[in-house]
């Protein structure tokens, strides 16, 4: 019997989806072999046929299975798990890394949301510089990310391009701001669809959503951000270091 976590907010034909590609992944079914039929991985999820072949016609489309009529869905290719070393943000550290940074856009929003506003404690009428921008790896976009900040603070900030393409290097020599504090928020999410098609990637696809508040030497907030991780295939690597 496998497990699934029917009270997660991951739908259940995701996750029985997830766990196929993983026994794929681990050797259980060798490409060209042939899987379990619909009524043994009903019986194995304890799901429903509908359930069940919603996970194998999206695993059929992201080309893992092909499924044939009066026989039976075959393993077509195995899926590639590549290891991302993922980076959260610490007060003065920077890492090297292969990822780029690409697709910048800053732009000034007169209405941010509440969510913004309740994040960087402004009134309603307060504007904010937002930016959004995407990560690439390899030619592959792995991550989205948006930040806003109080426009009062950073004035003229979206009408010349970053320093370095770097966030803190503008912050620190164009307008004398330095953090002091970085809180990080982690949790696991699925993508919707404005996300998923940012990221090139299907509808619920498994995903690590990171928020952070940046504080300035006064303890105020000068930063709220969001970044999504695309999760498909990728395992997460994280090294804590002051290196």
């Amino acid at each position: 019997m496998r497990v699934i976590d029917r009270n997660s907010a991951i739908p259940v034909y995701q996750q029985i989806a997830t766990d196929i590609l993983s026994r794929i992944a681990s050797g259980e079914w060798p490409v060209g072999s042939q899987i379990d039929s619909e009524n043994v991985l009903c019986e194995d999820y304890e799901a429903s046929r509908v359930t069940v072949r919603q996970a194998l016609t999206k695993l059929k489309y992201e080309g893992f299975l092909d499924r044939r009529q009066g026989q039976g869905s075959f393993v077509k290719a195995k899926p590639e798990i590549e290891t991302l070393d993922l980076f959260i943000p610490q007060v003065g550290v920077r890492k090297k890394s292969d990822i780029t940074s690409e697709n910048i856009v800053m732009q000034v929003e007169l209405k941010p949301s509440a969510l913004v506003r309740e994040k960087l404690k402004l009134g309603e009428n307060d504007p904010v510089a937002a930016l959004t921008r995407q990560f690439v790896l390899h030619g592959r976009i792995i991550g989205i990310h948006h930040a806003w900040f109080p426009l009062a603070r950073v004035a003229g900030i979206t009408e010349v391009p970053l320093e370095n393409n770097s966030i803190t290097d503008t912050l620190q020599n164009r307008y004398n701001i330095t953090f002091s504090a970085i809180e990080n928020y982690i949790e696991s999410i699925s993508l919707d669809g404005e996300t998923a098609t940012m990221l090139n990637a299907a509808t619920m696809t498994p995903s690590l959503k990171i928020n952070s508040l940046y504080y300035d030497t006064e303890e105020r907030v000068i930063e709220y951000s969001e970044t999504i991780w695309n999760g498909r295939d990728t395992q997460f690597r994280v090294v804590i270091s002051s290196k």
